[in-house]
């Protein structure tokens, strides 16, 4: 029962995230807006963007199932799991865009070096620093996707690739807004 009671409690918390995120426009804490970054953005070759956004995918999970292991703040295990939900299906839909656009690339296994640094500060740190991490992270991480898509969604080469770089965008937008607005609440 005591466990019925807590998934439920969990399940309204995500739902109200996800219905407050769903329409907001502007984000709340400082940072270039998702409009400023997809403006600026430079279309990436088709290996790039499909290389840099499966990578970039699952960072985006990997580090957010850590911050459910990890932290207790409520705010950063609801915006965790909108993450993990939300890239699971952005993950889904990358490979089924991948199989029909044919492009004979394959993404990357792993997160390559970088991500994989991330990971590691992340695995290090413990408390309000470790949330303060993931948070900086998701930013930092939201804020390159941002261009990413919106550079190959204005002139990538292949259509199919394109297309899914369009319908993922708005999406991607929305949680650089919710990277904001969580980083301003962790201020507080």
């Amino acid at each position: 029962m005591k466990v019925l009671l807590i998934a439920s409690t969990m399940a309204l918390a995500v739902a109200s995230t996800c219905l407050r995120a769903e329409t907001m426009t502007m984000p709340a804490a400082s940072g270039p807006t998702p409009k400023a970054l997809a403006a600026a953005a430079k279309v990436p070759s088709t290996a790039a963007f499909i290389q840099t956004a499966a990578a970039a995918n699952q960072f985006e999970i990997a580090s957010s199932r850590l911050a459910l292991v990890k932290s207790l703040n409520p705010k950063v295990r609801v915006f965790a799991a909108k993450m993990i939900m939300d890239h699971s299906r952005i993950g889904t839909e990358f490979v089924a865009a991948l199989r029909t656009a044919d492009t004979g690339i394959v993404p990357p296994a792993g997160l390559g070096a970088d991500l994989d640094a991330a990971m590691a500060r992340l695995r290090a740190a413990s408390g309000t620093a470790f949330e303060a991490e993931y948070v900086a992270a998701q930013t930092k991480g939201h804020q390159a996707a941002v261009g990413l898509f919106a550079g190959y969604a204005k002139g990538g080469a292949n259509p199919v690739m394109k297309d899914f770089a369009k319908a993922i965008l708005p999406t991607i937008q929305m949680h650089l807004g919710m990277c904001y607005q969580l980083a301003a609440a962790l201020k507080k």
